[in-house]
């Protein structure tokens, strides 16, 4: 059985989401930061239409997922992950 936890990304600056992209772009750089978790990204997802924009992902996680744990993964800079988990 898998739960759904929402990501909410935000970028510290424009500079960032230029870096970090988005779309295909920013799901395989959060494929890579959380790589062994057994997390499944979607391909497509809700933003703001602000600049920079913030995302809102529903991410498939294993029911037995640490949830803190995710939380305390090393996010690069620039890169803000705000993981909720509504169960």
């Amino acid at each position: 059985m898998t739960k759904g936890l929402t990501f909410d990304i935000r970028y510290d600056n424009e500079l960032a989401h230029q870096y970090y992209g988005e779309g295909d772009q920013l799901t395989q750089r959060l494929q890579d930061v959380y790589k062994d978790k057994n997390l499944e990204f979607p391909h497509y997802f809700d933003s703001t239409l602000t600049t920079p924009p913030i995302h809102f992902m529903t991410v498939e996680a294993p029911d037995d997922v640490d949830v803190d744990g995710l939380r305390n993964v090393h996010v690069p800079p620039g890169l803000n992950v705000e993981i909720l988990d509504f169960d």
